[in-house]
């Protein structure tokens, strides 16, 4: 059996996009490329399960059946993505248009995202928030001083949050400053000391500072930097996973070679993977979006499908609260649904027998009551 593939242009805002999907049949996967003026700018991929008791045509069918749904949904993703873009235009919602920044920035459309993030900062000039997400564009885009500046303004404005801090030491050490940048993963460590990613980053500065800053009077000596890198790095091998003990040996192995290069060289490139984006933290705001702005493509089916995303997310980190809060909103917005059925369904009954007086008391209940309800949703949502 060959693999199976999908080719198509999508027009959307007067530009075009490019998607690419194919399965890989010995992988058992299916990956879908997004390509925009021949540039890759984003990959969605998918595992699916070989079983031998399969005849061959009955595994095709599938496999075709995958790769479609696959590539179906990335077209519409796009489409809706920018049809969602000019709905919040007009509205001026500062956290909707921080939602939707985040979204494009998911999917590796910068400008995008940073049109969105300088219109949420434009609505409410004080958005802590819209500043720290673009010190985050501006750090993809190798912008690392621009950067600095919005997580600095966003500290100045009282948005002192561990991620900030993380973020601006992130740009500092880009920036090969070194003492800076160890000042500010601290500060985001102390503000929460289970802040892996930063303490992981504190080790890559104090390894790489040993090589390229000789600035003795500001950090301590390189042996001490050492230790308090081989320090981090123990201590985070007992919280990490994804790997982190593997990367971690290959990393001790490469130390006591004295190779300090090599060592950094593992940890920065396998950060993304002990620490991959937190995808699963954007499910809320994608169900958010739809909901709000998505009119009729948010109906049952899709709306099942973000409840069973954020359940397999929360089975992966029951800890996240945002995931938990999206979650009890979307089951708010399934008894909405429900309640919208029922009251058609006591209309339904009353067209059947006007003079049905419990079909009536019902639906008087409900329409009296229910208000209620849709008044709670609408304030959760705003």
């Amino acid at each position: 059996m060959a693999d199976i593939g999908y080719n198509d242009n999508v027009s959307v805002s007067n530009r075009t996009f490019h998607i690419q999907t194919a399965s890989n049949l010995k992988k058992g996967s299916a990956r879908c490329e997004v390509f925009e003026q021949g540039k890759l700018i984003s990959t969605h991929d998918l595992e699916f399960e070989r079983r031998r008791s399969f005849s061959e045509d009955s595994l095709e069918n599938r496999v075709r059946e995958i790769v479609s749904v696959l590539h179906q949904e990335t077209i519409e993703e796009i489409e809706l993505m920018f049809q969602i873009r000019d709905k919040v235009k007009k509205l001026k919602h500062a956290p909707s248009n921080i939602k939707l920044g985040l979204i494009f920035l998911q999917n590796n459309l910068i400008k995008d995202a940073i049109e969105q993030f300088e219109l949420a900062l434009s609505i409410d000039p004080e958005s802590g928030e819209a500043l720290n997400k673009l010190g985050l564009a501006n750090i993809k885009l190798g912008q690392n001083t621009t950067a600095m500046n919005y997580f600095k303004t966003a500290i100045e404005k009282g948005y002192k949050y561990a991620d900030v801090y993380h973020n601006l030491g992130l740009a500092f050490l880009n920036e090969k400053q070194h003492y800076k940048a160890l000042n500010n993963f601290q500060e985001a460590i102390r503000i929460n000391p289970k802040y892996f990613l930063a303490q992981y980053n504190l080790a890559v500065v104090y390894l790489e500072s040993i090589l390229l800053d000789k600035s003795e009077n500001l950090l301590p000596p390189p042996s001490i930097r050492m230790e308090r890198a081989h320090q981090l790095l123990t201590k985070l091998g007992t919280n990490s996973s994804n790997g982190f003990d593997k990367i971690n040996a290959k990393v001790s192995d490469a130390l006591a070679e004295k190779d300090i290069t090599s060592a950094i060289n593992i940890l920065v490139t396998n950060r993304d993977k002990v620490f991959p984006p937190e995808v699963d933290s954007l499910i809320g705001m994608d169900f958010y979006l739809k909901f709000m702005y998505g009119g009729r493509k948010l109906n049952t089916e899709l709306i099942q499908k973000f409840e069973d995303r954020l359940n397999q997310a929360i089975e992966k980190n029951n800890s996240y609260a945002d995931l938990w809060n999206s979650l009890g909103i979307v089951h708010l917005i399934q008894c909405r649904n429900l309640f919208l059925q029922a009251l058609s369904e006591f209309d339904k009954s009353l067209e059947l027998n006007p003079s049905f007086d419990k079909a009536l008391k019902n639906k008087k209940l409900v329409e009296n009551d229910g208000k209620e309800f849709l008044i709670l949703l609408r304030a959760i949502l705003k």
